[in-house]
């Protein structure tokens, strides 16, 4: 069992214990490291400033032209500027409250939101692999691929591999992307 140097492995840890099935034993636990600056998508931090510097042009012209007209804006002020801070500030904020696991099993994500906390799991039995993007030294992003993509009603939608969710801007990036490899080499030969 390890993490990340610059966390406390039983803390991260007691926070994945009420999630864990019989027997099952964490491997590795940690947090995407907040020293890495994070970068909002490009594209869509482009978008949302023209988006809400519209908004606010709609909003302060119409206001003076006609009063009643500027009320129109409001909502269109509202979803930019919540969209602003969700790209920038919102998504640091989530990133210190998520702690990420790797069990014998399965990969986790925990992430506290306004409504209590998430569990998002990935059995390795049903990734197809994972990929390594953003590294710089020893930090970087795991993205999880699945090929079993679903429909509502059971049938298969897709073949190729689809990213589900990712351990993002973790340290020791390395290390924890052959445990998780290793793992679903694993869980792909006990499946046959």
């Amino acid at each position: 069992m390890y993490s990340d140097l610059n966390n406390d492995f039983s803390t991260l840890s007691s926070r994945v214990y009420p999630y864990l099935i019989d027997r099952e034993e964490i491997l590795w636990c940690g947090q995407p490291y907040v020293g890495v600056r994070y970068r909002p998508p490009f594209f869509q931090l482009i978008f949302m400033i023209f988006w809400f510097g519209f908004a606010v042009f709609w909003t302060v012209t119409a206001t003076t032209v006609g009063g009643f007209f500027g009320l129109f804006g409001i909502p269109f002020l509202a979803i930019g500027g919540y969209t602003l801070y969700a790209l920038t500030l919102g998504h640091r904020r989530k990133l210190k409250k998520t702690v990420y696991a790797v069990t014998d099993r399965r990969a986790i994500i925990l992430s506290s939101t306004a409504r209590g906390e998430e569990c998002v799991d990935f059995l390795f039995s049903n990734l197809s692999g994972v990929s390594l993007q953003s590294v710089r030294g020893n930090s970087g992003t795991i993205y999880f691929r699945s090929q079993n993509v679903y429909t509502s009603y059971g049938h298969r939608r897709s073949a190729a591999p689809h990213v589900t969710a990712s351990f993002e801007m973790i340290e020791t990036v390395h290390e924890v992307y052959k445990l998780i490899s290793e793992k679903i080499a694993e869980a792909s030969h006990t499946d046959r």
